[in-house]
């Protein structure tokens, strides 16, 4: 890959704008696809969490949050990103699953909205540059949109949130930005990028 090919948002049909990206029956039901694959995969994250840690680190869940939702947002746009995001939490709600899953749609929105706002300002998505800076990007708005919500809902001193919170920033940026840069390399390697 040379440094002057261009890949932008939405990779499945380059020429549409970004937001509100694609908005016709393939994008829209593609991000619906992708956002049942991304339930599928917080069922065993979210298990996977609760035996390492108890259930109080979403590490697990939070690596395949900013993947999928990374992913459906630079193939599809913002629009199908915010599709692929909220699905998940509109099921937990509905299904009473977590008192906290009405706060999900918030930051499931808010990690669509960093990549699409990060991809703005590159002129190649798959690049190690900008998956780096989405994944630093969804983690720190992330930190920022659960703190009012551990300290007032959750009553958790700060002390227990610095520790918890530099945790999970130091496994959610390197690991979604590993994941997505090889999603995204497959995916043109594929053919599945459109002009």
């Amino acid at each position: 890959m040379t440094t002057s090919e261009v890949f932008t948002i939405p990779l499945a049909k380059m020429s549409a704008k970004p937001c509100p990206g694609r908005v016709d029956s393939k994008g829209i039901v593609s991000a619906i696809f992708l956002a049942l694959a991304m339930i599928g995969l917080l069922q065993f994250g979210e298990r996977l969490d609760t035996l390492l840690f108890g259930g109080l680190f979403p590490v697990s869940g939070r690596i395949i949050s900013m993947t999928m939702i990374g992913l459906g947002t630079m193939l599809y746009g913002l629009v199908p990103g915010i599709i692929v995001a909220d699905i998940n939490p509109l099921i937990a709600t509905a299904t009473g699953t977590s008192p906290l899953a009405p706060f999900w749609l918030i930051t499931n929105a808010s990690q669509a909205f960093s990549a699409w706002l990060v991809g703005r300002y590159f002129r190649n998505i798959i690049s190690w540059p900008y998956v780096i800076t989405y994944s630093i990007t969804a983690a720190l708005l992330l930190v920022v949109l659960y703190i009012p919500l551990h300290i007032f809902y959750f009553k958790m001193p700060w002390q227990k949130m610095l520790s918890m919170y530099a945790f999970q920033t130091a496994v959610c940026i390197p690991v979604p930005a590993i994941f997505l840069r090889g999603l995204l390399k497959v995916i043109r390697n594929a053919g599945f990028v459109e002009e």
